[in-house]
């Protein structure tokens, strides 16, 4: 079968720091900063004493806080630059049509009908599609607090709450009491967001160099062994 190709455009090309300005963040600032807060708190713990003993906990709250606050962040950076591609396709393959301002709008199940519109493949396609769609999940219950996308998680990322008593395996999960302002998120899911935007990038590039309709010696020799390694290799049907 052949790899799948699309009508390539400029928004393409426009992606190309995307995944390095995530994983940048991650291991810039990100990593830094909670580093920094759990010496803090091996620092007060070494101290001892009564007043160390209210202090960690307050110190391990913050730590929550701020991965918390993060997971928002990353979503928000990767929303911004899916956004921006969808509206940059919009304009060069629809330049009649202003849809700027609806793009701009939708929520994230529009947002990715407008990307199968425009680009001939869902981002469900996409292997990093899982991951990318529990931080949208996450980015919301983050901004919002408790609600829907709060209660997706409770069911789909328990570990997220990990770190609280466990329930009883017999125990519905209507009754499963799990809130935002509990949550504790890994540094680990931290480094699977970035690793999924680094990804999907990755295979929109790929997609965009196999489009290109007249390729260098160079380019063709490139993709070629790339096609030998990729985990994932969008085709036509």
């Amino acid at each position: 079968m052949e790899p799948y190709r699309w009508q390539n455009c400029y928004a393409d090309v426009q992606t190309y720091r995307h995944a390095r300005t995530i994983k940048t963040y991650l291991d810039d600032v990100i990593i830094p900063a909670l580093d920094t807060l759990n010496r803090k708190a091996d620092e007060l713990e070494q101290r001892g004493g009564a007043w160390a003993a209210f202090a960690k906990p307050d110190m391990q709250d913050v730590n929550r806080e701020t991965k918390l606050a993060f997971s928002l962040a990353i979503q928000s950076m990767w929303e911004r630059q899916l956004r921006a591609y969808i509206v940059g396709c919009a304009s060069e393959l629809h330049p009649a049509e202003d849809r700027r301002g609806d793009i701009e709008r939708a929520n994230w199940e529009v947002l990715q009908k407008f990307f199968f519109n425009l680009r001939g493949i869902g981002l469900q396609d996409f292997p990093s599609f899982e991951i990318l769609d529990v931080l949208h999940h996450l980015g919301n219950a983050a901004r919002h607090g408790d609600g829907k996308s709060a209660g997706t998680l409770v069911h789909r990322c328990p570990d997220l709450w990990a770190h609280l008593p466990q329930t009883l395996s017999d125990e519905p999960p209507s009754a499963v009491y799990r809130t935002v302002a509990m949550m504790d998120v890994p540094v680990g899911r931290l480094r699977g967001f970035a690793e999924a935007i680094c990804e999907f990038w990755g295979d929109t590039k790929y997609i965009y160099e196999e489009s290109i309709e007249r390729k260098d010696a160079g380019l063709e020799a490139r993709l070629t062994q790339e096609r030998l390694q990729r985990k994932w290799i969008p085709q036509l049907l």
